[in-house]
């Protein structure tokens, strides 16, 4: 199988491609991580987003024996989203407990006393669960939007007592923090997570699902790519006035299908 292609949008980018995209999984619920490392201290100008979804990609099949990046989607502090494993695929995120989920990775430490999320990366976070939450029928409670601390190491769910109490110790990670929207317990995200996502979910469904484009060819011929970039390979062949809907763009190239990685050049849509 073919590795991942890593696509990082804005926020808004991220919806558009979301809420135009058919998906043939069941998505039953929505898994919270950070990444613990790389953190905040690990960004640089020469060690950005995309070199640290290499990196992990690399470490989860390397280290971990994966056959791909664990998680399908990454936030960043910059408030930027990351599409890692596609959508379509389980993701590798809690030990037993991947069928139907959606495995999200906040770059960053966030337990007590580490990093100090970004209100961007807080903003991301809030909007990516709210809109996952929308496009697959889901709700922000603790049975449908969870932390990777609250299951123990087969992937079984503690007893809610022993999560809140404070009584998990070392047997299982303390991801996605002891200080993620208030600490890592379910009480607290039911006091502090959830409210929020419920109100980014109210604030989505507000302003509408932002529409596809539809644009027409204005070269000869066009070639479609299966990545943005002129390093991918050419899948077919699209002629002048061949209208397109452009479903998400960055970086100068459209993808012109909510089914199929397939990009044009943007210069030469119209």
């Amino acid at each position: 199988m073919a590795l991942a292609q890593f696509h990082i949008y804005t926020p808004q980018d991220f919806q558009k491609y979301l809420m135009n995209t058919d998906f043939s999984r069941e998505i039953t619920f929505i898994q919270n991580h950070h990444t613990w490392e790389p953190n905040y201290g690990s960004m640089s100008a020469a060690h950005g987003e995309m070199y640290w979804l290499e990196s992990m990609r690399n470490y989860h099949i390397h280290d971990n024996g994966w056959s791909d990046i664990g998680q399908n989607i990454t936030t960043f502090p910059s408030g930027n989203i990351g599409l890692c494993r596609p959508i379509n695929i389980t993701p590798a995120g809690i030990f037993g407990a991947n069928t139907g989920a959606i495995c999200i990775e906040n770059l960053g430490n966030f337990d007590a006393g580490h990093d100090q999320m970004t209100q961007a990366h807080k903003d991301a976070i809030l909007f990516l669960n709210a809109a996952l939450c929308i496009k697959f029928n889901l709700k922000p409670v603790k049975e449908q939007v969870v932390y990777h601390h609250w299951f123990d190491r087969k992937g079984k769910r503690f007893p809610e007592s022993k999560v809140n109490d404070n009584q998990v110790g070392d047997e299982q990670k303390t991801c996605p923090g002891t200080a993620f929207f208030g600490t890592n317990t379910i009480a607290s995200a039911e006091a502090n997570f959830f409210p929020l996502v419920n109100s980014r979910i109210r604030q989505i469904t507000a302003s509408g699902t932002p529409a596809a484009t539809s644009l027409k060819v204005n070269a000869d011929v066009l070639n479609v790519r299966s990545g943005p970039g002129r390093s991918f390979p050419t899948v077919r062949t699209i002629t002048q006035g061949t209208l397109v809907t452009v479903f998400t763009s960055g970086n100068g190239w459209s993808k012109i299908s909510n089914t199929a990685e397939e990009w044009v050049f943007s210069i030469y849509i119209s």
